[in-house]
């Protein structure tokens, strides 16, 4: 939910409050950025994935057809109900549907391939128009459906992820010394050879905690996640985007992932608002469409304190606005997307 909350606070500040950003202290988002948040966002799902599939999936090709379509239903029974209230609340936003391209329109609507279309069919300008109004955040899911899809064969070796995670940081590598240590949207942002690797480092943590059980002892996991929120707050300069705060922070991070779930996968609270992180990311925008005039109204933000204050309210409403979508749409709709194919396998 951490993270989530840094994508939707950065998005307020730029939108927002451009003149008061650039003033506001980011050490209170333990320097976090957006973008640091995605790619943290990548290592968990990478560990979490594999985890899942470690556990409640065979290795046949009917366990990989189960966890395929949970993903699925995880994925769609949310996206699809936003691009419909997109198309409803939003001003314009079935208008810009339907004047994009056959390719925009499909990855619009089935998310894979998103990140490839914005990020290269207009190289070098971003194709926005690939996107859903109010939901351009969606394109980290088409890197996120692509590791799904790969997963499962990834797994069956731990030399294949290793590999795939040194070519992938080796790619990165290569491209920040080319273009230098600032983000750079399409080279170390949206283009996934350079990304891919954030999901191995969760995914390589998760089997290596199978064998190296130190990585689960509760006085080991709480200091290594200690030391990537000090790596990230204190470590270095805030300018680099590629900067020696991500990599010790991100590094620190993996290293807790095994502890900290195995000390929290039954707080049932904890769970709750687990489950609330991929609403939270999904909706803020759109909450920021609808409600953002009214907010600047409730709470002018003239000052750096005010600022403050506006982006706790804002979170607050998007948090709420998750919440509703979260119960009114995704849950039922994953329960009936659950009963179709229980119906289909029965049938069959």
């Amino acid at each position: 939910m951490f993270l989530a909350l840094v994508v939707a606070g950065d998005h307020w500040r730029v939108f927002e409050l451009p003149s008061l950003s650039p003033h506001m202290d980011d050490r209170l988002k333990l320097g976090f950025n957006s973008g640091h948040a995605v790619l943290f966002f990548y290592v968990i799902s990478g560990f979490l994935i594999t985890y899942t599939l470690s556990h409640n999936y065979s290795r046949d090709s009917s366990g990989v057809r189960k966890f395929y379509r949970q993903r699925f239903i995880r994925i769609f029974s949310l996206y699809w109900p936003m691009v419909l209230l997109s198309f409803v609340l939003i001003d314009g936003a079935w208008t810009r549907f339907l004047g994009g391209s056959l390719a925009d329109k499909l990855t619009g609507l089935l998310l894979i391939g998103m990140d490839w279309n914005i990020a290269f069919s207009h190289y070098p300008d971003p194709n926005w128009g690939a996107t859903i109004t109010a939901l351009q955040q969606a394109w980290t899911l088409g890197a996120e459906l692509t590791f799904y899809i790969l997963a499962p064969f990834l797994l069956r070796s731990w030399r294949i992820g290793l590999l795939v995670l040194a070519a992938s940081f080796g790619t990165r590598a290569a491209i920040v010394m080319t273009l230098g240590t600032d983000l750079h949207d399409v080279w170390t942002y949206q283009f996934i050879a350079t990304t891919f690797g954030f999901f191995l480092l969760g995914q390589l943590a998760c089997i290596a905690s199978q064998k190296y059980h130190f990585l689960l002892r509760p006085h080991f996991w709480p200091v290594m996640l200690l030391a990537a929120a000090l790596a990230m707050t204190f470590g270095g300069s805030y300018v680099p985007f590629d900067g020696r705060r991500l990599w010790m922070s991100v590094s620190f991070f993996t290293l807790s992932l095994p502890g900290l779930f195995q000390a929290t996968k039954r707080i049932r609270w904890m769970n709750a608002v687990g489950n609330l992180s991929y609403p939270v990311y999904l909706v803020h925008t759109l909450a920021l469409l609808l409600f953002g005039e009214w907010l600047l109204r409730t709470i002018p933000a003239t000052t750096v304190t005010e600022g403050y204050y506006s982006i706790a309210l804002f979170l607050a409403v998007a948090v709420g606005v998750a919440a509703a979508v979260h119960y009114l749409f995704e849950v039922p709709l994953a329960r009936l997307m659950h009963a179709h194919w229980l119906r289909t396998e029965t049938k069959g």
